[in-house]
């Protein structure tokens, strides 16, 4: 099926255009470019919103409380990962890598206990 590796693709660009277009918003805000920071993260709201709608064409949503419990696996791998990944780069002398490596694995801590709640909270519904 053509239309599904086509779709696979464009979910994967997407994807990866969000976060180019976030360092880019982020840059020209640094740069004083206040118009065109706020413009490339409209862009990148944009692609995100495109990615959505292709991860659910390609069935990559279930109901509520897998996607919680799926999302909640991947933060816990993600946490682990960057937690090695900042060691390695502290070893190897990439200060800022260890310092971004530190802070993104902090935030995936924080995504990992707030879909911890979300998932009690839908357990209390039960």
């Amino acid at each position: 099926m053509q239309t599904i590796k086509i779709m696979e693709e464009t979910l994967q660009s997407e994807s990866g255009d969000i976060a180019l277009y976030l360092a880019m918003s982020r840059k020209a805000h640094e740069e004083g470019h206040e118009e065109i920071s706020l413009y490339l993260r409209k862009v990148a709201m944009d692609e995100a919103v495109h990615a959505a709608q292709f991860a659910g064409l390609l069935g990559k949503l279930r109901d509520t409380k897998s996607n919680l419990e799926m999302m909640l696996d991947s933060e816990i791998r993600a946490e682990k990962k960057k937690a090695e990944a900042a060691q390695i780069a502290l070893f190897e002398g990439h200060e800022e890598a260890h310092r971004v490596f530190e802070r993104t694995m902090r935030d995936e801590t924080s995504h990992k206990e707030g879909l911890k709640k979300a998932i009690l909270k839908l357990h209390e519904k039960d």
